[in-house]
């Protein structure tokens, strides 16, 4: 198969391993084999991740491609959805001097700990970086607890600076986990949902250790309607339940109507600011 073929990111079935200065190698949830991106997510390289890593060292001296260097922002989204939705929280992020890798990872294809051990593959491959921040979205804080309740070599290697979670799963999801006990829905949603149960979210311990900040916001639209219809609800959680729950440094609850909460210029811009100066 030749190289140099564009493609569209691989969302839904290829995971991000490896991430520098754009460039990525995806693995295939399924084939497990590996291919190197470019930053226009054009395919450069095809095999095992020893031989996409390889091929990108030689195009680091053809494209002279800068090191990178420095405090990475890690951005881990929700079930269902891609790296895309940090489109603007990344550009702000940038302009703020972070580095920032938004991770693709096959939320409706795997379970929240095989999601883990692709981001404990991920960290553990992330090169010239010294300090890390994380940005989780919806059930990407789940992916994050799970990081932080095991150990791995990435804990050792780099200084974990703050964690902002956005609108983040604390008391469970009642509508997705019912939808799940469907064939046609279990299907689309995947291993995940089934995972959201407000009973089973209540014996996860938040308690990271690291400084964190909590964005509350409104349930979109679409959840409302459905569990409406579905008689199905997840409790709404106040500020001082979630700081109890997490034992967050600081909490705020930011309304939108936006259909991706990054599309809100004040969402983007409280992350930052938390992830700088660790208040909202």
């Amino acid at each position: 198969m030749k190289d140099d073929f564009y493609t569209c990111g691989g969302g839904y079935f290829w995971e991000d391993v490896f991430f520098y200065q754009k460039w990525r190698i995806q693995r295939n949830y399924v084939s497990k084999k590996c291919r190197l991106l470019d930053n226009w997510d054009i395919r450069r390289h095809e095999g095992s991740f020893e031989e996409c890593r390889q091929a990108f060292i030689k195009y680091i001296e053809a494209y002279e491609i800068a090191r990178q260097k420095g405090h990475m922002i890690i951005m881990i989204h929700s079930l269902g959805q891609t790296k895309n939705i940090f489109k603007p929280l990344w550009r702000l992020a940038l302009k703020h001097k972070f580095m920032a890798a938004a991770v693709n990872y096959p939320s409706s294809q795997k379970d929240i700990e095989s999601h883990a051990k692709q981001f404990n593959f991920f960290l553990n491959h992330l090169e010239d970086v010294d300090t890390v921040s994380f940005v989780s979205f919806g059930t990407g804080n789940l992916i994050l607890q799970k990081l932080f309740s095991e150990k791995a070599a990435w804990q050792k290697k780099l200084k974990i600076s703050r964690i902002v979670e956005v609108a983040p799963c604390l008391n469970g999801n009642n509508l997705l986990a019912y939808l799940a006990k469907f064939k046609p829905f279990a299907f689309v949603l995947g291993p995940t949902a089934a995972e959201l149960s407000e009973d089973r979210i209540a014996k996860i311990n938040f308690k990271s250790g690291v400084e964190t900040g909590l964005i509350l916001t409104n349930k979109p639209i679409w959840a409302k309607f459905f569990e409406l219809i579905l008689h199905k609800t997840t409790p709404n959680i106040s500020p001082q339940e979630a700081m109890l729950i997490t034992g967050a440094r600081d909490v705020t609850y930011i309304a939108t109507h936006n259909i991706n909460v990054f599309d809100n210029q004040r969402i983007c811009e409280e992350t930052v600011k938390f992830l700088k100066d660790g208040k909202f």
